[in-house]
């Protein structure tokens, strides 16, 4: 896959349940030392930290640095406040994707882990202006149905909650709706990262498609007449 820059070191962040995607955002509570260390570090520098998901089999070593995905998501922290505790709430824009081609562990100076990573380019496709049209109407059809069948089960606030959710999604491009949608459904992280290492936004699309067709046909839950929202 095609690289956009030479390889260069990145602060690494991993997670259990959290994948970012290029364009979207994320809200973290930072409170670990290590992570609060490497956060400040970041802030005083290029305000970059690379955030990956913890591979599912590793989640119960006892080891500190369990393995991690090879491709994640680089983050610009836009926003950042300090509570009274030491501990911090920031905003982490995302920037590009990459791959982590080495890893150096933590060390008594500096506690957290660190990559040199190569950024991976986003696949273009000279027919995406026309193609991608059909896909962004059977993204938020298949996204319709689902919600549809789980509405029964959705308390009040939640109805109203994906009802404001669906309005805005028509504001997104088709780039920015596909990786919107991935973070706001509830997918496996396993299955959010196949989205993240989809090359491009075409795949995305269609990967996304076929996980919302996964989902409404494992519900096995009726429609109910009347609850979907996209007009």
């Amino acid at each position: 896959m095609p690289v956009t820059s030479p390889p260069r070191p990145l602060p690494l962040f991993p997670l259990p349940n959290v994948v970012l995607f290029p364009t979207g955002s994320v809200p973290l509570y930072i409170f670990e030392p290590r992570y609060r260390a490497m956060v400040r570090t970041a802030l005083d520098g290029d305000r970059r930290i690379g955030m990956v998901a913890i591979r599912p089999d590793a989640l119960n070593d006892s080891g500190e640095n369990p393995a991690v995905f090879d491709v994640g998501c680089e983050g610009e922290i836009s926003g950042a406040r300090e509570r009274e505790d030491g501990t911090l709430d920031i905003l982490l824009m995302a920037k590009h994707r990459f791959r982590i081609l080495s890893e150096s562990l933590p060390t008594p100076v500096r506690p957290y882990r660190m990559a040199e990573v190569e950024y991976l380019a986003e696949q273009s496709d000279p027919k995406s202006a026309s193609a991608l049209g059909p896909l962004r109407a059977d993204l938020l059809s298949a996204l319709e149905e689902l919600v549809a069948r789980q509405h029964r089960k959705m308390t009040v606030e939640a109805k109203d909650q994906m009802a404001a959710f669906q309005v805005k999604l028509k504001d997104f491009t088709e780039a920015e709706l596909v990786h919107v949608v991935a973070q706001a459904i509830e997918l496996g992280v396993v299955e959010k990262q196949r989205l993240l290492e989809a090359p491009g936004t075409r795949a995305r699309h269609e990967l996304l498609i076929e996980l919302l067709r996964f989902q409404i046909a494992e519900s096995g839950i009726p429609v109910a007449p009347g609850s979907g929202v996209l007009q």
